[in-house]
């Protein structure tokens, strides 16, 4: 197995699920509003606030409040954050490229004694 495994203390943030699909909207989109974030991910406003906090403490993202009509928190990656989650994405893309094409399709026929 290469070392694909290998992750950096960094990149350790994104093994949970809510913080990696933050990680992956906002490498998509680059910026996301706090509510439209909270919507997508079906996350409580004091699950997600958890979440960005963590990602700030790392520098990945920023958040931010902007004034229009009604406050909003808008929630940017920073460069690091691109960096940092395009080599994890990386490590990932390798290492799935490494599963045998033949146990990628459904075996379970073979595993129920149904040949």
């Amino acid at each position: 197995m290469t070392d694909s495994l290998n992750l950096s203390s960094e990149e350790r943030v994104f093994q949970s699920q809510p913080r990696f699909s933050i990680m992956y909207l906002l490498f998509l989109k680059r910026k996301i509003g706090f509510i439209e974030l909270k919507e997508l991910l079906d996350l409580t406003p004091g699950n997600l606030d958890h979440h960005i906090k963590k990602l700030e403490e790392t520098g990945f993202v920023h958040s931010r409040r902007v004034l229009s009509w009604k406050p909003l928190v808008v929630i940017t990656i920073t460069p690091s954050g691109t960096n940092t989650f395009r080599d994890y994405i990386l490590k990932l893309k390798t290492l799935l490229s490494d599963i045998p094409e033949n146990l990628l399709h459904d075996t379970s026929d073979a595993h129920n004694g149904n040949e």
